[in-house]
């Protein structure tokens, strides 16, 4: 992935960082909510897709889907050292819940080979938004630094 497919940006917070996506479709404001979180701890776009895993994660609604997606994928980093880096993923609608399954590639994440900016400790629901007009998504969220 290059930088300039990235469809995200920061915004100001008191001592935490916001983040707003904004993005044609579901699937791709979450990858982009991903990258941007991941983008934070190092320059995302270095990451190579070395290695595969399988994700799928079942949630209330697409508030708590963006939660948990964000914390799997910091989970990942914290338990495997796993950057997850490149994303083949699907939302959908079940029942009465919203399941994300698919894979993301990634690397294991050394410092000596990436670069660190920062720790990104969990994602909050405080301020979170998923908003839907016409043909644009926009999901804006913060994460506790």
């Amino acid at each position: 992935m290059k930088k300039e497919d990235f469809k995200f940006k920061y915004f100001d917070t008191t001592a935490d960082i916001g983040i707003e996506v904004n993005t044609d479709n579901l699937n791709d404001a979450y990858i982009q909510s991903s990258l941007a979180t991941l983008n934070l701890i190092t320059d995302i776009e270095k990451i190579k897709p070395k290695i595969i895993k399988d994700i799928l994660i079942e949630s209330e609604d697409e508030y708590g889907l963006l939660y948990d997606w964000i914390t799997e994928i910091l989970i990942l980093l914290n338990s495997e050292d796993f950057m997850a880096s490149e994303y083949d993923i699907n939302i959908k609608r079940e029942n009465n819940s919203y399941i994300i399954s698919g894979t993301v590639s990634g690397d294991i994440y050394n410092t000596n080979i990436y670069n660190y900016k920062t720790e990104v400790k969990a994602i909050t629901y405080h301020k979170m938004e998923i908003e839907k007009e016409d043909n644009n998504y926009k999901i804006r969220f913060i994460v506790d630094i």
